[in-house]
């Protein structure tokens, strides 16, 4: 009677163990660190490139093609011909097949997936592309739980099988020098993996830029960088869409200066202030101003220049100081 209490408890033990054999602990594991690259790389403020190397390297170039690897081959050993299953597999793969393939389908995953980016309005931003590719993962992550738990146990594929041999192929080697080479071995490769994440995944100076446009509508409302007038009469209004691309990988603040200036040979002669406009674009987007300039002069040819500034604009403002500039050149004739 003494025993009884301890009965449940024992099978309890039991039925928990047999559970945690049976879960899928790899896959658990790549969905938790999904979720945590994509916390870290889009809502906590880092700076660190080797942090978001790191985490960066491996979301996009391993756990997409590991998720898919594992989804189309849940099984240790090929399924019996028996088996009726819609995705059949007839084949077994070695943990170094497995992680070979993951980095190449993970490779052939991200094209198809920019094409998609390409399609939506949220542009090629890094919260865009993280999200993108964190919630593939994730839902790739349920299918392949559940198409490993459909598998028998005893059949089910568990990379912890081999973790012992490939701790014994690395330490147990038979001498000192055999095990130092092997170790050598090791950390170069995670050098290697390393150095190739912070390439691919830290920010490059090269790819930030801000983009200065002087539009106007065409007859079809559409916008365009051509059909500026290039005559007008005194008192009249030249339209102009002033746009602001922003591909810094940060919200920016800027400022539009827009002069008339009138030129003798190459040097500005005379300038005046028409408009100043203010802009906050965020990372990957861009921001539209619609004008209408009148220009001042009341005859001759003068150009309308717009000057952009990222910060304070300087107490004169002129081509030389201006972050990025743009202009378009006007004939203001007499009427007759």
């Amino acid at each position: 009677m003494k025993d009884l209490p301890l009965q449940p408890v024992a099978a309890l033990r039991r039925r928990s163990k047999s559970l945690l054999v049976g879960t899928p602990l790899d896959l658990l594991g790549v969905a938790g660190f999904v979720l945590v690259a994509a916390v870290l790389l889009t809502v906590v403020d880092t700076e660190s490139t080797v942090l978001r190397a790191a985490v960066g390297f491996p979301l996009l170039f391993l756990a997409p093609g590991y998720v898919v690897l594992s989804a189309l081959f849940p099984r240790e050993t090929p399924a019996s011909p028996a088996d009726r299953a819609l995705l059949r597999q007839t084949v077994s793969l070695s943990d170094a097949e497995r992680a070979a393939l993951s980095f190449g389908l993970s490779f052939a995953l991200l094209p198809p997936l920019g094409l998609v980016i390409a399609a939506t309005p949220f542009g090629f931003t890094t919260s865009t592309v993280v999200n993108a590719v964190a919630g593939g993962t994730l839902l790739g992550t349920g299918v392949a739980v559940a198409r490993r738990l459909a598998v028998p146990p005893a059949d089910r594929y568990r990379p912890g099988r081999r973790l012992e041999a490939a701790r014994a192929a690395i330490f147990d080697a038979g001498s000192t020098r055999h095990v130092a080479v092997n170790v050598v071995l090791v950390v170069s490769m995670l050098l290697a993996l390393t150095t190739v994440g912070y390439a691919l995944v830290a920010p490059q100076d090269g790819e930030q830029y801000t983009s200065l446009r002087l539009l106007t509508e065409d007859d079809t409302g559409e916008l365009v960088a051509s059909g500026y007038p290039s005559e007008i009469e005194p008192g009249d209004a030249v339209p102009l869409v002033i746009a602001v691309e922003n591909r810094e990988g940060a919200d920016e603040d800027y400022t539009a200066v827009v002069q008339e200036q009138r030129l003798e040979g190459d040097e500005v002669v005379e300038r005046s202030e028409l408009q100043r406009i203010d802009y906050n674009v965020s990372a990957g987007g861009t921001a539209y101003a619609d004008r209408t300039l009148s220009p001042e002069a009341e005859a001759g040819s003068i150009r309308i220049t717009v000057l952009l500034y990222d910060g304070d604009v300087p107490e004169t403002p002129t081509i030389d100081n201006a972050y990025r500039h743009g202009y378009v050149w006007v004939d203001v004739t007499d009427g007759e």
